[in-house]
């Protein structure tokens, strides 16, 4: 039984990255409370569908990639990317019910995205391309990935970005100004002034040193940290900082993080990049202990300090339904 009061969001979220799904790849990935199966066909389309074969419930994930389609291990059947049965290879006639469960995919910034909707309703908002990821590659480095396994919701998680007071008690950064948050539909975007922290620096960096972080969501499913206009520790060097954050709920209480996180050319072997990139990274291993056990307030005491927790509840109260 689910320890929150609410249900898997409905928007995209992620079902690999780009680079573990190779041609011909076929994997069972579980998402939202359900098996699906995804794979790429020999032209590179990612595709994604229920993994239980609409014939007599085999494991797709165990077929292989014929073409565009993926074949059953079972009976062979082959199913194509929107879901219609292209082949029984014993059959005179393929029956008119014979169309599998297909779910939206959108590949985008490094990432397969699938979306979610417990009612069935297409997708109506787009994830944006991220420079760095999807535009502008030239000037920026090495992509760094992390994954984290988390016993927790979407919202939990999403929260921290407004939670102002915990990067200073828990994370020990200095006292910052609080966030400021604005919405626009599915679209969320939070500012804030952070400092480093001594917890996290990396070489010549001084602890207390000032940047500014920009965060824009779309939807509940990803997330973009930029620092912008970073000074490096060498004079004169300057650059940004990204961390782009997919969320895969697996269940309501369970919670798959997929991130790429990356430094513009300038910053890769300055002090002030080391630190950015160390600090993020290591960073969530403090909140994770912290989401394993809490319980979810759905009336907290709040105080003035504490950043647009309330904002940012209601904003992400429109993808439930």
């Amino acid at each position: 039984m689910s320890k929150f009061p609410f249900p898997i969001p409905h928007g995209w979220f992620g079902l690999c990255f780009s680079h573990e799904l190779k041609t011909e790849d076929v994997k069972k990935v579980r998402f939202c409370g359900r098996d699906l199966v995804v794979f790429r066909t020999e032209s590179g389309e990612a595709a994604a569908m229920d993994n239980y074969c609409p014939h007599l419930g085999a494991p797709l994930n165990q077929g292989v990639v014929v073409g565009e389609t993926l074949r059953c291990p079972f009976h062979h059947w082959r199913w194509a990317t929107d879901g219609r049965c292209a082949e029984i290879p014993y059959a005179k006639r393929i029956p008119d019910r014979a169309v599998a469960e297909t779910v939206p995919v959108q590949e985008i910034n490094g990432m397969v995205m699938a979306w979610h909707h417990p009612d069935g309703r297409e997708p109506y908002f787009d994830v944006q391309a991220v420079a760095g990821l999807e535009t502008g590659q030239e000037e920026w480095g090495e992509v760094h990935y992390f994954e984290h396994d988390l016993p927790t919701c979407a919202q939990e998680i999403s929260e921290n970005d407004v939670d102002a007071a915990h990067f200073q008690f828990l994370h020990g950064m200095p006292a910052m100004n609080e966030a400021e948050a604005t919405t626009d539909g599915p679209l969320k975007r939070t500012v804030q002034t952070f400092l480093t922290s001594d917890n996290f620096t990396q070489g010549e960096v001084e602890a207390a040193t000032e940047y500014l972080t920009i965060r824009e969501s779309d939807g509940p499913g990803s997330t973009s940290v930029w620092a912008k206009n970073v000074a490096g520790v060498t004079p004169g060097v300057t650059g940004e900082f990204l961390l782009y954050n997919v969320t895969t709920p697996v269940e309501d209480d369970r919670t798959i993080l997929r991130w790429s996180i990356l430094l513009t050319k300038s910053l890769e072997q300055d002090d002030m990049g080391k630190t950015l990139l160390f600090s993020f990274s290591e960073g969530v291993k403090d909140d994770i202990p912290i989401w394993r056990d809490k319980v979810y307030r759905e009336n907290p005491v709040l105080c003035d300090g504490d950043g647009p927790i309330a904002l940012h509840r209601k904003w992400f109260s429109q993808f439930y339904e």
